[in-house]
């Protein structure tokens, strides 16, 4: 099976992200996040047959996870909201289907969390969070089937405020007519920081690109 360097001048994907999940912490006293969903846009943009730019802007929603608050039978609700945008330049290694960039990150996270007991829910803490860093990716991008199946697969390292670690990222896309296709990712993130809490995302993506 033949299998040829994809290196489109613009590919711009808008998508809804099914399911994502959010784990803060470690051990006994970690937050589990399950059942987010979201929305975002992302797309590489050709400088030249070598130079790409790179970008990225994703929201997150995670639903309530319920703790058990000890207190005449009351619960404790945590709400979960994230935020994070890209940008980076990249470059195509000359007659291969492999590719490096680098890029600019922001994230923020909004944790709203409420207390329920007999005489009702009131909402004790608001916290939100601002962190900026970099990532680091090494991938390969190539076309099979005629060209009309495209697999990318992506390794990288991430540096986000207290937090660093591993970032995967694989996937393809099928050509519906030319300029379109639709097409499906799956991000695995685990970030750790010493002292600081360890934090798990991973996501499914799916949705539709435009290349030009």
């Amino acid at each position: 099976m033949p299998f040829t360097a994809a290196q489109a001048a613009a590919d711009l994907d808008g998508y809804w992200i099914p399911f994502s999940s959010a784990k803060i912490g470690s051990g006994d006293d970690a937050l589990d996040f399950d059942d987010g969903d979201g929305w975002g846009v992302k797309g590489k943009f050709g400088l030249s047959d070598l130079f790409f730019l790179s970008g990225e802007y994703e929201k997150n929603k995670f639903d309530d996870i319920g703790l058990d608050g000890g207190f005449l039978g009351s619960t404790i609700d945590a709400d979960l909201r994230t935020e994070q945008y890209r940008g980076g330049l990249g470059f195509r290694f000359p007659e291969t289907p492999f590719y490096a960039y680098g890029e600019y990150i922001g994230f923020e996270s909004k944790v709203k969390t409420r207390v329920t007991g007999p005489l009702g829910s009131v909402t004790v803490t608001r916290e939100n969070d601002k962190s900026e860093g970099w990532g680091g990716h090494l991938g390969a991008q190539g076309k099979v089937l005629n060209d009309k199946l495209t697999l990318m697969t992506e390794i990288g390292y991430v540096d986000i405020g207290d937090v660093d670690g591993l970032e995967v990222t694989a996937g393809g896309a099928v050509e519906i007519v030319k300029h379109f296709s639709i097409f499906a990712d799956y991000r695995y993130t685990s970030l750790a920081g010493g002292n600081n809490p360890d934090v798990r995302l991973d996501e499914a993506r799916l949705g539709a690109r435009f290349s030009f």
